[in-house]
Order: structure tokens, then sequence, then C-alpha cells
């Protein structure tokens, strides 16, 4: 049984019985914002005929969803893509950024993928120590750029 290339993903849904709507849940993901009525939910997914087979679907996807993204072992991106993964190991700059703003900004233009080239300002907390941060999302196709061109910072401080 294979978990990727869309052939089977396990989902569970809730309903608040006031409202009639549901939510999906994700073993990667977790609960999606959206909700959808019954009707949708039963158009799109279908129901598993056991819970033992839900209940293996889901850990298999669990864990596979840690290391892998969801395009499977075969995905053109392998370890730099992270869509639909449950773990994500993100780059972070963060502290006094505005001197070196522009520094940043000309390492990231030079990256192939349009995605990569945006400066994105990001607030996260760690699982380890629950510690939040704040600053520049730095794509890990581009860390080895940005690090040599931030390689000036590392002179003034010496």
């Amino acid at each position: 049984m294979s978990l990727f290339f869309h052939c089977v993903h396990v989902k569970f849904c809730s309903s608040t019985a006031a409202s009639g709507m549901y939510k999906i849940v994700r073993p990667a993901v977790g609960e999606s914002l959206r909700e959808m009525p019954l009707a949708e939910l039963k158009n799109k997914y279908r129901k598993l005929s056991s819970i033992e087979k839900a209940r293996s679907g889901w850990e298999d996807e669990y864990e596979v969803s840690s290391k892998q993204c969801m395009h499977g072992p075969k995905c053109k991106l392998a370890n730099y893509c992270t869509v639909g993964r449950r773990i994500q190991e993100v780059n972070v700059l963060g502290g006094l950024i505005l001197p070196v703003w522009g520094t940043i900004e000309k390492a990231l233009s030079k990256q192939a993928r349009q995605s990569h080239k945006r400066l994105r300002v990001v607030r996260l907390e760690t699982t380890a120590d629950n510690k939040r941060i704040v600053g520049l999302l730095v794509p890990n196709a581009a860390v080895e750029t940005v690090l040599q061109d931030l390689a000036w910072v590392q002179d003034i401080d010496d």
C-alpha cells in the first residue's frame, strides 16, 4: 500500500453537531482551516470500512510524513521539498537584520525557483524548547548563497 501519489491518504473528520460542518484532520499537517458540509465531504472522500485500516493508514502516513514530502521518494526536489511534511527544518535569519536586508534580498534574487526569491518574514515556535523566533525565512537552497554574501558581516565583527 503506497501512501503517496494520491493513492491513499488517510483523513479524519470531526463535526460540531450544531453547525453540520466538518473539518478534515490529516496525519501530517493536522486540522484544516476550512470546514465543509456533509454533501461535499461525501463527494470528495470515501469512508474506510474498518477502523483498523484507518488506524494503520494514519500511523503509516504520520510516520513517513516526518521525513518525506507528500510527493514521495521520487520527488525532484528530494529533501528540499516540504509540501505535506509534518516536521520541517527551516532557516530563519534573526536579530538585527535591517543593515543586511539588501544583501539578503540580492542573495535570494539569484535563486532559480520563484518562491525562493521572495523575502518572507516569519514567526515560529521551536518544538524542543518552545522559543518564539521572528526573522527572515531563508530557503534551504539559498543558505549557501546567503552565507557567502554575508561573509563581510563577520569581517566587521572580527
